[in-house]
């Protein structure tokens, strides 16, 4: 069973947010998930703190999805609503080294790449460095979204909406007393959410597969990196109750429930 403990507030110029993780198994564990303090400046929006914009799936744990800590600009011409440029920088633990982010979104398109500087061995013995490019696109829609990063693979998420009420009141066949109406609108508040994250494994296809030619595409297929698929129910954006159900590179099931408070 995990929790969750939002928090907002404004200095002049200055607005600050904080998502918390709590979690109940055998002790009790929490985590900051998310902390941001950001500023407006009219067009530009800075901001410090740690953001799960840049994380995905495989940042998803027992208290909910964690952030990475970093630096973050954005830049949006009042001129022109629906495009924004972003920056980033997403130091490595310790602050040693780390990740910068470029990236463009307009209206539902999102296109960007991390870079990074990473040290590779070469035969003189000195190791020599090397720009690391790690391209990421995707779709963002009110409801729902795709998305691929070269080294994370596809994934996808939805949240949509779960008329249960009105699924009710059809077969109470309503107009109803007030006592039912009530759960009829109660039920209305309830939204079905859905995860699929799948990494393909893209060496199977190429000349050095461990495979036969005929056997590539079907094991490229059916033997991923990385396959996990959620299904989740959420009520009025404070319980949800989920299963995750992982078949590579093990199999797993996770059954949880999480409470929100604001």
């Amino acid at each position: 069973m995990g929790g969750r403990l939002q928090a907002q507030t404004r200095w002049e110029g200055v607005r600050a947010r904080a998502d918390l993780g709590l979690w109940y198994d055998s002790a009790v564990q929490f985590g900051l998930l998310e902390a941001v303090a950001e500023t407006d400046l009219g067009d530009f929006v800075l901001s410090l703190g740690k953001r799960h914009d840049y994380s995905g799936p495989w940042d998803d744990t027992l208290m909910g999805r964690d952030g990475r800590w970093g630096v973050f600009a954005r830049y949006g011409p009042s001129e022109i609503p629906w495009l924004s440029l972003e920056m980033a920088y997403l130091p490595h633990a310790g602050l040693v080294g780390g990740q910068g982010f470029v990236g463009a979104s307009a209206g539902i398109f999102q296109l960007g790449t991390f870079v990074e500087i990473v040290q590779m061995p070469s035969g003189l013995g000195e190791p020599e460095s090397s720009l690391s490019l790690i391209p990421r696109m995707g779709l963002q829609g009110r409801e729902v979204g795709l998305f691929w990063q070269r080294d994370r693979g596809f994934w996808s998420t939805a949240s949509l909406p779960l008329p249960l009420g009105q699924a009710l009141a059809f077969m109470l066949q309503c107009p109803c007393d007030s006592e039912t109406q009530a759960w009829v609108e109660a039920l209305d508040k309830g939204r079905f959410e859905a995860l699929l994250w799948w990494n393909p494994d893209w060496d199977y296809l190429g000349e050095n597969s461990p495979f036969l030619p005929e056997d590539r595409f079907q094991a490229w297929l059916q033997e991923p990196r990385k396959l996990l698929i959620g299904a989740a129910y959420s009520w009025n954006d404070g319980l949800r109750l989920g299963v995750d159900l992982s078949r590579a590179p093990v199999e797993a099931v996770r059954v949880y429930v999480q409470l929100y408070w604001r």
